[in-house]
């Protein structure tokens, strides 16, 4: 099983080496690949670097060769994903001057929904060690794309406003993707609309004033 640590070691979180040649950034991402297989199928406290090893048909020695423990692999996996994120969230930002409040939202609620659906381990690795989290320079460029979405729709805000408004919707579509990944295939759809309607309610709200002249 994963071990569970008393306390966050930062030396626990490195890879043992980092690949500089394509076939060993290969082999990393495989390994990777793996590590989400085995973590989606069984849950991250039961899931075992042999496993993993087995998963990516690769001896353990050469799982180890990269990763020194669990704590470092899951740590890099969420820090992966949460680069696919950031990803989606970059390519919305460049779009939003160009969109109504309604339709960043609904690309947002969508885009979120489609990660949690194409990342089946999301939910497990949410779940994992405090210290297996990103780094918070990653979630700090999270909150940033964010931000900038939101100042591209209103670019009348105020200076400290897209921050605050960044950090409260991140926390909306984490609660929102708990519920749809745990959430039978028939209402997925269901809780998308519930929470478009939740994210809109509120940044339209909070976004009154600064929109008015954009939508006169």
């Amino acid at each position: 099983m994963f071990q569970k640590l008393r306390r966050p070691s930062h030396f626990s979180q490195r890879p043992r080496r980092i690949p500089r040649q394509p076939r060993g950034r290969r082999r990393v991402t495989q390994l990777l690949d793996a590590a989400a297989a085995v973590i989606a199928s069984v849950g991250y406290d039961a899931a075992t670097m042999s496993a993993i090893a087995t998963k990516a048909g690769a001896p353990i020695g050469s799982l180890y060769q990269f990763f020194p423990n669990n704590v470092a692999i899951t740590h890099a996996l969420r820090t992966e994903y949460g680069k696919h994120y950031e990803a989606k969230l970059t390519a919305l930002e460049a779009e939003a001057r160009d969109l109504r409040l309604e339709e960043v939202v609904g690309r947002l609620i969508h885009l979120t929904a489609d990660f949690v659906e194409s990342h089946p381990a999301f939910l497990a690795l949410m779940g994992a060690l405090g210290n297996t989290r990103s780094p918070l320079s990653l979630r700090r460029r999270l909150r940033s794309r964010l931000a900038g979405c939101f100042h591209a729709v209103s670019p009348r805000i105020g200076r400290g406003k897209p921050a605050l408004l960044a950090a409260v919707a991140l926390q909306l579509l984490k609660g929102m993707s708990h519920l749809f990944a745990e959430a039978p295939a028939r209402q997925r759809r269901q809780l998308v609309r519930e929470y478009q309607v939740v994210l809109h309610g509120y940044l339209a709200e909070r976004l009154k004033s600064d929109r008015k002249g954009r939508q006169q």
